[in-house]
C-alpha cells in the first residue's frame, strides 16, 4: 500500500513559508549586525533578532493560510446548502408544474437557473453581504413559500389568485436576472446601488397574498 505525500499546492505553500521566513531572519540579522557593529556581540543579537523575525513571519504567513482554509470551508458549505434549496425546488417545480399557471413555467425555470449561477458565484457577492443574504434568504424562504402558498390554495380557487401568483414570479424573474447579470459582470458597484432581489426578498409573502387578496 503507498502512502501518498504532501500535494504540489502544499509544497508550494511550505516553500513560501520557509522563504518567506529565511528572508525576514537574514533581514533582521543583517540590520541588527550592522547596526552594533563593530559591538562583538553584533552577530550573536543578529542571531536573536533574525530567528525571531523568522518565527513572526512564519507564523504570519501560517496564520493567514489557516484564515484563508476557514473561509474557503465556509463558502463551499454555504454554496452546499443552497444548491440544496435549489435542488428542492427545482424537484418541487417538476412534480406539481400541472398545478402551476403555464405562462410561470419559463420564469420559474429562469429564476432557478439565475439562482443557481449566482451560487456558483457567491465569493463574489461577500463584498455585498446585503445582497448576499437576500440571495439566500430568496433561496431558502422566499421563492418557495411564494409557490407553497400557491399550491396549497384549493384548486377550484387558484384560478382566482394565478394572477397575483404571475405577477409575483414575474417581478421576482426579473430581480432574479438583473441580480445575476450584475454578479456575471462582477459589478460591485451596481449591486450596491441597486437593491432588486434585496427589496423583493424581504416581502413577506404570506403577508402580501393575505393583503392583496382579502384572505
Amino acid at each position: 500500500m503507498s502512502v501518498d505525500g504532501p500535494s504540489p499546492q502544499s509544497r508550494r505553500q511550505q516553500q513560501v513559508k520557509i522563504t518567506a521566513a529565511a528572508a525576514a531572519f537574514i533581514a533582521g540579522f543583517l540590520l541588527l549586525l550592522l547596526m552594533m557593529l563593530p559591538n562583538p556581540w553584533a552577530l550573536a543579537a543578529g542571531t536573536v533578532v533574525g530567528g525571531a523575525a523568522a518565527a513572526g513571519t512564519y507564523g504570519m504567513v501560517t496564520g493567514r493560510e489557516i484564515s484563508l482554509h476557514r473561509r474557503r470551508a465556509e463558502l463551499t458549505t454555504e454554496q452546499t446548502s443552497l444548491r440544496e434549496s435549489l435542488s428542492e425546488i427545482e424537484s418541487m417545480v417538476r412534480m406539481r408544474s400541472a398545478q402551476l399557471p403555464p405562462s410561470t413555467h419559463g420564469q420559474l425555470r429562469m429564476i432557478l437557473v439565475g439562482l443557481g449561477e449566482i451560487v456558483e458565484r457567491w465569493e463574489t457577492l461577500r463584498r455585498t453581504p446585503d445582497q448576499q443574504d437576500a440571495v439566500a434568504a430568496t433561496i431558502h424562504r422566499h421563492l418557495p413559500r411564494t409557490l407553497e402558498l400557491f399550491l396549497e390554495l384549493p384548486d377550484t380557487a387558484k384560478p382566482q389568485h394565478a394572477q397575483e401568483f404571475r405577477d409575483q414570479i414575474s417581478v421576482l424573474a426579473e430581480a432574479v436576472a438583473r441580480t445575476r447579470d450584475t454578479v456575471v459582470s462582477k459589478d460591485l458597484q451596481a449591486l450596491k446601488n441597486n437593491r432588486w432581489l434585496l427589496e423583493e426578498s424581504l416581502t413577506d409573502p404570506d403577508e402580501r397574498l393575505f393583503r392583496e387578496n382579502n384572505l
